[in-house]
Parts: C-alpha cells; sequence; structure tokens
C-alpha cells in the first residue's frame, strides 16, 4: 500500500500548517523547511500528496456562527452552575441557575457572555480552552422556555454509585471522568505530583476495560465474537457519556488497528486520528488532553521495543509538565511506577463495583489506603521550580530528545546527546533563578493591587500587597501559578499596604501554598533587600478612614524610584507634603485604583513621575479610574499603564536603563 508508513509525514505537515493558521504565521516557514525534507526524504509524489491534503485543509471553512437569542439542544455536560449544551450553532457553555441535567434537551434565552482571554503572562485562558473544546460560544441562561428529561445509560452509572461520599467519588472519576468538588484535595495532590492523568479517565484505563470485557466474555464466546462485542460495549459506553479526547483516541487506535492492521500500521493508525481530529477542530492543538495524551502515546510507540521505556516516556513528557505548572516533582517518575498496578485494581474494582455493589466494602479499603498514600506522597515531596520553557528551549530539547532515541535504536553511543538534556535542564533552572535584569510588575488581580519587585540576580523577590476575590482563591489560582511560571519558588518579603480585601484578601491562602519569608503589615522606617531601598513616609495624624492608614512607601531601584501609595486620600498627600519635596518619583502608583479622592494636581505636580501604574478591574462597579484622574495624568504627560487595559504589565531594567513591556 502506497501509504503504508507515510501516515505521519502527512500528520506532520498538517500539523505544521494548523500551528500557521491558528498560532503563529512563522510556522508556515517551518512547513516550508518540513516539504523540502519530504521531497529530499521520500518523493514527489508523498510531497504531492501532502500538499494536497493541507490544501484541503486550508480551504475548509471554519466560521463561528452568530449566537442567537434563543438556543435549544441536548446537553452533553452539565455541573451544579454551568452546562454543554449542543446546538445548530455549536456547542456552547451555558451557566445557569437551573436543575440541568445531563441528556436533558432545553429551549432557553440566552444572554451572551464574553469569552476571556488571559491577562496574566503565563495564565490559564478561557477562549483557547473552550476553543480546545469546540466551544465559540459563552452564554447566560435568562428565561428556560422548555426542558425535557430522558433517561440514558449515563444516569443509570449515575444511579449504580456509592451512597459513600468518598467511594462515589473516585467511581465518578473513573467511570464517568467527572470530579467532584469534595475530591478537590486529592485531585490538587495528584496535579501537583503529575499522577493525574493516571487517575483521569483515559486511555490507559480503556486499555484495562477492553482486557476485563474481553477475558470475561472469552470464558464463554469465541474468540472473535468476543472481541466483537467487547468493541461494541466500550464504543456504547465512551459516546454514552461526557466526551473525553483521550478515550476517543484510545478506542479508535484499538478499533482502526483491528480493522485495518493488513494495510497499516499502529503509526499509521495513530496519524490518521491526527489528521482527523484537526479537520474536525483545528483549535484542538489548545486543548491539553488532545497535546498529552496523543504525543505520550507517539512516545510509547517509538519505545514500546526499547530498554526502560518508562524513562523515556517520562523524559518526553517533563517540557510538558514544565509548560503546566512550571515545576518537577522529584518522586513523580518512581511514584508512577509504583502505582501502576494499584490503579489498574483500584479502577476495576470501580467497574465490577457498578455490577456488584458488596465490592464497595473492599473499594473502601482502596479509597482509605489511597488516601494515606496520598498524604504520604505529599509529604516527603520536593518540587524544582524551573519557570515556563521557552519555544526555542523545547525546540533544543526535542532535538536532542529524539536524536538520543534514534542513536539508541542504531546502537551509537549517545553520552553527549544525554549531556545536552541535562545541560539544558540546568540552563533552564540557573536561567529561571538569576536573572540579569531586575522586573517590576503589576499583576492583573481585578479590583485590587498586587505588584511583585523581582531584584536581578536572585537578590530578592517582594510582593506589594496580594489583591483579594471574594469568588475565587486569587493566591493559588493567579499568583502562586504566575510566580512559579517565571521561576519564583519564594518571596522574601511581602508587604501589605492595609487591610482592605481587595489589598490583603489573598494573603491567607499564599501563606498557606507557598514559601514567604517575612510579612510587613506596620509601619518601619527603612530596608534595604538587595538593591532596592525601601523608605516608609508617616504622618503624624491617626486617620478613621482605613484607606487613609495605607503604608506609603518609597522604593528605590538602579532604575527607578517608586512611590506606592496604597488607598490614600489627598488628605494624606497633603499630610506627608514636606517628606514628598525630597523624593525624586519615576514611577507612581496611583492610590486607591485611580479614584477622585486622590491624586491630585498639587501632588503630581510635587513628585513629577513619568510613569503611573493602575491596577483596576475591567468595567468594575466603582468607575475607576476616575476620568479626572486620567486626564490630570495626561495633561502632566505621564505615561499611564492600567491593568483593566492591557492586562499584566512589567517595567523591566537593565542597570540603570528600563523598559515598559506590556
Amino acid at each position: 500500500m502506497l501509504i503504508r508508513y507515510y501516515c505521519f509525514y502527512y500528520a506532520l505537515g498538517l500539523l505544521c500548517l494548523t500551528l500557521g493558521k491558528v498560532l503563529h504565521p512563522l510556522f508556515y516557514l517551518l512547513l516550508g523547511g518540513y516539504a523540502i525534507f519530504v521531497y529530499r526524504r521520500l518523493s514527489l509524489y508523498h510531497l504531492c500528496l501532502m500538499i494536497l491534503l493541507c490544501i484541503i485543509f486550508y480551504l475548509q471553512p471554519h466560521h463561528i456562527l452568530q449566537l442567537p437569542s434563543v438556543i435549544e439542544g441536548e446537553v452533553v455536560k452539565a455541573s451544579e452552575k454551568y452546562c454543554y449544551l449542543k446546538t445548530d450553532i455549536g456547542t456552547i457553555k451555558l451557566y445557569h441557575q437551573e436543575a440541568i441535567e445531563y441528556g436533558d434537551v432545553i429551549k432557553a434565552k440566552v444572554a451572551p457572555l464574553e469569552l476571556y482571554e488571559n491577562t496574566n503572562d503565563y495564565a490559564f485562558c478561557e477562549k483557547d480552552y473552550l476553543y480546545g473544546q469546540k466551544i465559540f460560544h459563552k452564554a447566560y441562561l435568562q428565561t428556560l422556555l422548555k426542558q425535557q428529561h430522558h433517561p440514558t445509560f449515563y444516569h443509570w452509572l449515575e444511579q449504580r454509585l456509592s451512597d459513600h461520599q468518598d467511594i462515589n467519588d473516585y467511581q465518578k472519576l473513573f467511570i464517568l471522568g467527572e470530579r467532584n468538588e469534595s475530591i478537590h484535595d486529592d485531585y490538587q495532590v495528584l496535579t501537583d505530583l503529575s499522577l493525574v492523568h493516571m487517575f483521569a479517565l483515559s486511555g490507559m484505563h480503556i486499555h484495562i476495560l477492553y482486557a476485563l470485557i474481553k477475558n470475561v466474555l472469552g470464558l464463554f464466546l469465541p474468540r472473535s465474537l468476543s472481541r466483537l462485542i467487547t468493541y461494541l460495549l466500550i464504543g456504547f459506553y465512551i459516546f454514552s457519556i461526557p466526551m473525553l479526547v483521550s478515550l476517543y483516541r484510545a478506542f479508535f487506535v484499538l478499533l482502526l488497528y483491528d480493522l485495518l492492521k493488513k494495510w497499516l500500521n499502529k503509526l499509521d493508525v495513530f496519524a490518521i486520528l491526527i489528521m482527523a481530529s484537526l479537520f474536525y477542530n483545528p483549535y484542538i492543538i489548545f486543548n491539553i488532553s488532545f497535546v498529552f495524551s496523543y504525543f505520550v502515546y507517539f512516545i510509547v510507540l517509538l519505545t514500546q521495543h526499547m530498554r526502560y521505556s518508562s524513562f523515556w516516556i517520562y523524559l518526553s513528557s517533563l517540557p510538558i509538565i514544565l509548560t503546566l505548572n512550571a515545576q518537577i516533582p522529584l518522586i513523580a517518575f518512581f511514584v508512577s511506577d509504583i502505582l501502576n498496578l494499584f490503579i489498574e485494581y483500584f479502577y476495576s474494582l470501580c467497574i465490577f463495583s457498578i455490577i456488584f455493589p458488596a465490592l464497595e466494602i473492599i473499594l473502601k479499603y482502596y479509597v482509605s489506603v489511597f488516601q494515606s498514600i496520598l498524604s504520604f506522597l505529599e509529604t516527603i515531596n520536593h518540587f524544582i521550580v524551573f519557570s515556563k520553557p521557552t519555544l526555542a528551549w523545547l525546540i533544543l530539547f526535542y532535538f536532542f530528545y529524539f536524536r538520543l532515541l534514534l542513536r539508541q535504536e542504531l546502537q551509537h553511543r549517545y553520552r553527549h546527546d544525554i549531556c545536552a538534556l541535562v545541560s539544558l535542564m540546568l540552563v533552564l533552572n540557573v536561567w529561571s533563578q538569576y536573572k540579569i535584569y531586575g522586573e517590576v510588575t503589576m499583576i492583573d488581580v481585578g479590583q485590587g493591587d498586587c505588584t511583585l519587585i523581582r531584584l536581578p540576580m536572585n537578590q530578592g523577590h517582594i510582593l506589594i500587597d496580594t489583591g483579594g476575590h471574594q469568588e475565587y482563591d486569587l493566591a493559588t489560582q493567579t499568583i502562586i501559578p504566575y510566580l512559579k511560571s517565571v521561576g519564583i519558588s519564594h518571596l522574601d518579603y511581602v508587604y501589605i499596604s492595609h487591610d482592605d480585601f481587595d489589598h490583603c484578601g489573598a494573603l491567607d491562602s499564599l501563606l498557606e501554598h507557598f514559601s514567604v519569608g517575612q510579612v510587613i503589615d506596620s509601619f518601619e522606617e527603612s530596608r534595604q533587600i538587595g538593591c532596592a531601598h525601601i523608605q516608609m513616609l508617616k504622618s503624624n495624624k491617626i486617620y478613621s478612614d482605613s484607606n487613609d492608614q495605607s503604608l506609603l512607601m518609597y522604593v528605590t531601584l538602579p532604575a527607578m524610584n517608586i512611590l506606592f501609595m496604597g488607598d490614600a486620600s489627598v488628605a494624606v498627600e497633603k499630610d506627608v507634603e514636606k517628606q514628598l519635596q525630597d523624593l525624586d518619583v519615576d514611577v507612581l502608583k496611583v492610590s486607591h485604583h485611580g479614584s477622585a479622592t486622590a491624586t491630585s494636581a498639587t501632588f503630581l505636580s510635587q513628585i513629577h513621575p513619568e510613569i503611573a501604574m493602575i491596577g483596576v478591574k475591567k468595567d468594575n462597579m466603582y468607575h475607576h479610574p476616575s476620568l479626572e484622574v486620567i486626564e490630570r495624568l495626561q495633561r502632566k504627560g505621564i505615561t499611564i499603564l492600567r491593568t483593566d487595559q492591557g492586562g499584566m504589565f512589567h517595567i523591566r531594567f537593565y542597570g540603570k536603563e528600563r523598559y515598559i513591556l506590556r
């Protein structure tokens, strides 16, 4: 067959085209270089096939239809606050306050909602996440016009789950691929240990399920018939629960290879699935489950005949782990091998407990043992924080990684390639910790203040205020992930300007989940931290308003002097007037998010800043920043940096030179 052994070449070309179309045009250059490689390595025939496939893909329309005011469809995923509704214009994420269940057919009047993009560097991007699942609209349910409930196999499975909460949590995770809030702590530990893929319903579990059903049926039926029924049962199962990319990949690899193994090998089948996925949804490259499951399976195919294949698989996943978490748990590799057999029995018990509820006694014991194991692993685990790798680093890593696999396959010496990979890891770690530049970063925490000062060559890391959010944990979801993403594993000092929630609400969680040296929330005259000198201004008056009790901090850095005004009002500005006369201010952290109660014309005339920083939420209820204050800053020719307009921003300095990065 002319395409046997060559499908992967076509899939790789299509992937380059997709990255160019969806991610960045520079990948078109990579596609051009790859086309030359295909021509020289294979033939003109295969190049023409690849080009034809790319042309068909490029001309395929991917229009996003407009969201109507009234929608109707079937619920394909449900939770307490939102559901995914499959409609004629595609799947919609629909927020609601109704009792909506999986499988319901509903008709509703809706109001469109904005898909949020990440406003902080390396942060979660809702738009990419939903696009990766082929969801292009988000809406709020205003009026439920119709609701029809249809019992499904999913509901039958739900009813068969245990009444015991701990058992129910893991049955739901293993069988339905859904996570209850009550399992959040266990799931977070698994995520931190980079083991969550072993417990979230994935391709590994489909292979176990396939073996279980086939072996049981094989006791009573002929081999070919038992295999056929097994495929039918698994297909019915995975299409009856919310869609999971890793399950689809595992099932279709099993099925298609069994049907086509006379003409195609496993790599060919795998490549066909990649191409089908890209045609179905080019944005699937943003789906972490797609990237992780498909890439790891590709490595499994490459290393299945090698010694220590589990090590090569783990090594290949390190850049993905770093891209997601910016850190590597030291015990993950050893624990994953030990837990493999445990998980097989754990998963098998969950499956059989649906049919034989008496097994819940053993399953309860298994859950208890597993939770004890998690507690122990959490105690002994240690992380190495690296920072999120750059594209250049990723390219170099995988260049040496695949070169290493090739040389081992050819039984050549590969000592230099191992040294190169180790060197890359060391370089990333050192570069993450010892930046040659310093940086002042205002983190976008919505309606609040949070400013990070990173001193060059690891002299110190200072956080001024933490912000706060009533609906979610700002520390674990925004601040800590950003700190780790830039290679910061420890804060030397956290300054809290005053006790308003929007300045200190995330402090308790930050102290619980991150290493912090010292918290300073009261007046001190001065402190030297590396090349930074922090001096506090103080009025002799006592104020009843907590905003006026804000710590006023004057931070001297090699390239700039920054005045942090907290939420202090005009009254405080007047009371510290004499102290301001002695200050040379380059950057002003504008008081109270740009409120009209502060930043008077007289105050600006005294300090003459060149840059003004404002931490504020987009479309906030307080209408901050005040138009009056903005116009005042503009008249003075001051550069205004606002988190509500461009998200996070940085003022980077090399020696005495500084640059604004947005």
